[in-house]
């Protein structure tokens, strides 16, 4: 069966996914992304994929007991159907757990003790994307080379063909508030703005935290898979804004965003100022080493210099990696010593409680247990950490196909003119405290870049460097603002 290579990314499978788009929403995609690449998973696709990934359980596990869910989004419903069709003529059983985030699968996953697991799900990407996060026996993920052994099956059609397997029906959400709440503690009632982006984690969230004794103002938490409001990506401070307005407004403690899947958390504090996650990650990771000291801690190649400054003076090790939740969930299990990570985007993994994943509203409560052990305002969590200067993820469209030719062009050029870290595409250092990293991003058609330094004049010195070479490349359809640290002009968010 033919199928577009490019919806096998790194981490998961994640295209345009429907049947047919409009003229408008065509216009709406190309407002932001550049030319409308067309559909590339259809209903075909999607059982062809059950049953890859049904054959796949079988022969690397001898398994044959699958749950699967979904986020609420156009075409979810009829996609799902599509591929726990695939899975069950495998001869694979299939729980289907119905609406659910990214996090109460792996949830499921692990604590039921299935063979393996997939949410599908479009995660923090614009409702034209769909896709699917794969997972096998003890929440492993299944992505890079493996899901090139899934993408060569539905190639060649090489499926387990068997009498049908049995299809089940299990609500999870019991079970997972009930584990999780036994782990968290907050001592003080706290007041709380949840913003769901009307995404799927509106139906879990408010329950969540009311749950553990927070009075919860709702913000978008009415599930519309449009997203009529912002696009629910919690680490772009343009779409905490609200958040922020709605904090100050009703004089809550603190704000936390959500993504669409509920695997990345994000957080205003209580004057509506967006935080960023570097912060969350050093807070918790200071935690994390108080019961584990000299271990490791893990962080995404994007993440603020801070994190090599102060990780040691915790009394921990930091470990700079590669980008993306499935490579770093594999680095876990190789790596027994790391008790603790995040990234910049908002994914914030805990080892020892969680399977080795990552939940955003499971981090968002570790968080608010700290803010009630606290009797300062959120604000003053922070106030050990030195202050940097630095922007957020800055997103400039380029195609897909193109975006990591263009990469490999950036690490030639920047390292011949200083020391790089080249992982995952290039961070660069200017001086002791300047970097500036370029990457293709794994999950969307453009490249991210960010900065960090430590006066303003620094950073826009750095990025008129990196733009003057960027702006020779008419691929990259965006400009760095090279008189602005942050400034909402991009396609897509800060530029």
């Amino acid at each position: 069966m033919k199928v577009s290579p490019t919806i096998f990314r790194l981490y998961d499978i994640r295209g345009i996914a429907g049947k047919e788009f409009s003229k408008d929403a065509i216009a709406e995609f190309e407002k932001w992304y550049g030319p409308f690449p067309g559909i590339n998973i259809t209903l075909d696709v999607a059982e062809a994929l059950g049953k890859a990934y049904g054959t796949y359980i079988q022969r690397k596990y001898n398994g044959k007991n699958i749950v699967v869910g979904q986020e609420l989004r156009p075409f979810s419903n009829e996609l799902t159907q599509g591929f726990i069709n695939g899975i069950l003529s495998t001869g694979c059983d299939v729980t289907d757990v119905g609406i659910a985030l990214t996090p109460l699968v792996y949830f499921a996953n692990g604590f039921y003790e299935f063979d393996g697991g997939v949410n599908v799900t479009g995660s923090h990407n614009v409702y034209f994307y769909n896709g699917f996060k794969m997972n096998g026996k003890g929440v492993l993920p299944i992505y890079g080379d493996e899901l090139q052994v899934v993408r060569e099956m539905v190639e060649k059609e090489d499926f387990i063909q068997a009498e049908k397997g049995e299809l089940k029906k299990k609500e999870v959400y019991p079970d997972y508030e009930n584990f999780m709440t036994k782990k968290l503690n907050i001592k003080r009632k706290l007041k709380v703005v949840i913003d769901c982006g009307n995404g799927s984690a509106g139906l879990f969230a408010p329950q969540f935290f009311r749950k553990l004794g927070c009075e919860v103002v709702e913000l978008y938490t009415t599930p519309d898979a449009t997203f009529p409001n912002h696009v629910p990506d919690p680490e772009m401070p343009n779409n905490m804004e609200e958040l922020g307005r709605k904090v100050v407004e009703t004089k809550a403690d603190c704000g936390i965003g959500l993504d669409a899947d509920g695997d990345r958390v994000g957080f205003v504090d209580e004057n509506g100022e967006y935080v960023d996650t570097d912060m969350m990650i050093l807070l918790l990771a200071r935690e994390a080493l108080k019961t584990d000291p000299g271990k490791k801690i893990l962080y995404d190649v994007k993440c603020t210099r801070l994190m090599e400054e102060l990780i040691p003076k915790f009394g921990g090790i930091p470990l700079m990696h590669i980008t993306g939740h499935a490579p770093i969930k594999d680095t876990f299990r190789k790596d027994p010593d790391i008790i603790f990570g995040g990234e910049v985007s908002g994914h914030i993994y805990f080892v020892k409680e969680l399977f080795r994943s990552e939940d955003g509203m499971y981090a968002g409560a570790r968080i608010l247990e700290l803010l009630a052990d606290s009797n300062e305002p959120f604000s003053a969590l922070f106030k050990d950490f030195p202050v940097t200067v630095r922007t957020t993820e800055l997103k400039l469209p380029c195609a897909d196909e193109i975006k990591f030719d263009v990469i490999k062009k950036v690490q030639e050029h920047f390292s011949k003119l200083y020391k790089t870290v080249t992982i995952d595409g290039v961070r660069m250092s200017f001086d002791d405290k300047s970097w500036a990293i370029v990457r293709a991003s794994n999950t969307s058609p453009y490249l991210t870049v960010r900065f960090e330094a430590d006066t303003r004049e620094r950073v826009l010195e750095m990025k008129n460097v990196v733009a003057d070479f960027l702006e020779q490349f008419p691929e990259i359809e965006d400009k760095l603002d090279r008189k602005e640290v942050m400034s909402l002009t991009g396609r897509l968010g800060w530029v």
